[in-house]
């Protein structure tokens, strides 16, 4: 009994292959802002891997678009394109660009959090709490993304790919709560 690998699965193994041939070549940041014209590329064109992947449209058709995109790309990016074509899994593209973004992030110590708040914080307020995430978590910079949800009603909650903070009000109060109604 064979298990089918997914572009989720597989993905890992490209944009690790991709990322040391990158750090290997001293190519990192360059791979990197390649990686994000390209995905800004396949989101303005939202049927380019539609159309990479059906079944109804000629190799040589595919082949050529594959062709379009590796001319204004570095032979490392080419490859990848090329590589992922040749094996099917052109499809995987997005799910690599997010692995390879992860290992880039790791590389550089950024780190990418998301912090909610109940009212919208000052420029101060997210300059300190950048500091105090980077410091948290031993990150040389964060790429903060702030969001406001009122029913937080006060306090601060950060979300990064490995964790939660829930320094909420509201979570506070639903604790207490949970604690009150046990006894």
């Amino acid at each position: 009994m064979s298990m089918a690998l997914t572009n989720a699965t597989v993905a890992p193994r490209y944009a690790r292959a991709l990322f040391e041939a990158a750090q290997e070549t001293d190519q990192l940041q360059a791979v990197s802002e390649e990686l994000v014209s390209l995905r800004q590329v396949m989101a303005q064109n939202p049927n380019l891997l539609a159309t990479l992947t059906a079944v109804t449209v000629k190799l040589e058709d595919k082949q050529a678009l594959i062709d379009t995109l590796k001319s204004e790309a570095s032979s490392l990016v080419a490859n990848l394109l090329q590589v992922t074509f040749d094996y099917g899994r052109i499809a995987a593209l997005p799910f690599i660009f997010t692995d390879f973004d992860q290992r880039y992030a790791d590389a550089i110590g950024q780190l990418d959090a998301t912090v909610t708040t109940a009212v919208a914080l000052t420029d101060d307020q997210q300059s300190a709490l950048s500091q105090a995430i980077a410091n948290k978590f031993h990150a040389n910079t964060v790429q903060m993304t702030t969001k406001v949800d009122a029913a937080l009603l006060g306090g601060v909650k950060v979300q990064t790919r490995d964790a939660l903070i829930d320094g909420s009000v509201a979570t506070r109060l639903g604790k207490l709560r949970a604690q009150l109604l046990a006894k």
